[in-house]
């Protein structure tokens, strides 16, 4: 007999008819709860009450109770046995809900750190240049002296210049003009929020380093915490990136560059996200492509251990790493010479 699962049951059959059966609980619930078991590869309890008289089996799942073989089962109809498509219908709705539940996962909210963290580090970038551009207004000798979040914090517990000098224990002249309190008052409500957004800066960054750690430790030890969260959130998950070619990761971040390339025949990118790691941004520029193509194959590998062994692997890539980029480092220790008496050609 072949056993065969519909969404309502399962059943014996023989020569085009059911010999035995077992249903779901006519509940909605329970029968998405048997789908979804389903769907994963699980055994169901009235699989394995029919089992033993199986010789054949429709899914590759019960392989291990007999021959699988093609059967059209549309003669089973759920009529027959009391459900109805209603009933169908809100279980899978009901699968559906816990399928986007289940699709959301760490890395999904990480790559949502990591975009909040990108907003502020650009909004910190605009408020603090017109911080500077105000301030410095009265006191353009200041940013010299300091930078940074230190420069929005003095303005913010100080003040006025003389206040900031004392504080700060400077002598010097200053060509700034002076300002009227209502202006420096509003100076000040500009300073402490982009001192507070330093903080939130701060904060999310150390989320970014603790959800890595435990998400993708491998991931970020060899690319480093930031770098490794915007090549997920690129990437769109976890699981994504660990699927990818090496040569998807290196570019990733570059796509738009890699279509011009394709498009108007521009010099290929070498590299996309990749180029904020230390090992990137500080090699010479001949040498990044290939420091950036040996960088993406351990992040592959690294990817690859987080999502299935959860194996911590970081020494040995760390190792075959280094020794990679001294191999390039020396193979291209100077930049490679055109041959001679080749031309450029332009792409129309």
């Amino acid at each position: 007999m072949i056993l065969t699962t519909k969404w309502f049951g399962s059943f014996l059959c023989e020569e085009g008819k059911v010999k035995r059966a077992a249903l779901f609980p006519k509940d909605a619930s329970a029968i998405a709860e048997r789908l979804g078991r389903i769907a994963r590869g699980e055994v169901l309890d009235e699989e394995l009450s029919l089992a033993s008289s199986a010789g054949q089996v429709t899914d590759r799942r019960l392989s291990e109770f007999g021959k699988r073989v093609k059967f059209d089962s549309s003669f089973i109809d759920p009529g027959t046995y009391g459900f109805s498509l209603d009933m169908y219908r809100a279980a899978t709705i009901i699968l559906a809900k816990e399928s986007v539940k289940r699709s959301i996962g760490p890395d999904v909210h990480l790559g949502q750190g990591v975009r909040a963290y990108d907003d502020i580090v650009f909004t910190d970038n605009i408020l603090s240049e017109r911080l500077r551009e105000w301030y410095g207004l009265h006191f353009p000798e200041l940013e010299v002296v300091l930078g940074g979040e230190a420069y929005a914090k003095a303005i913010a517990d100080h003040g006025s210049r003389p206040d900031v000098m004392s504080a700060l224990a400077l002598r010097m002249d200053s060509i700034g003009s002076e300002i009227e309190a209502e202006d420096l008052e509003s100076v000040r409500v500009l300073s402490s929020a982009l001192k507070e957004s330093y903080v939130a800066r701060a904060k999310l960054e150390r989320y970014i380093d603790s959800r890595m750690s435990h998400v993708a430790p491998n991931i970020s030890s060899v690319a480093g915490p930031v770098v490794g969260a915007r090549l997920i959130m690129q990437a769109g998950s976890l699981k994504r990136l660990a699927s990818m070619p090496s040569s998807t990761v290196q570019l990733l971040g570059a796509e738009k560059a890699m279509f011009r390339h394709l498009k108007k025949g521009s010099k290929p990118p070498k590299h996309g996200i990749l180029f904020q790691h230390m090992l990137v941004h500080t090699a010479p520029q001949w040498q990044r492509g290939a420091i950036a193509r040996a960088l993406a194959a351990k992040i592959c590998l690294a990817a690859r251990a987080d999502l299935y062994s959860r194996n911590d692997i970081t020494a040995l890539l760390k190792e075959q790493l280094d020794k990679r980029v001294a191999e390039i480092r020396k193979q291209h220790a100077t930049p490679s010479r055109k041959a001679p008496g080749k031309t450029k050609t332009r792409r129309r």
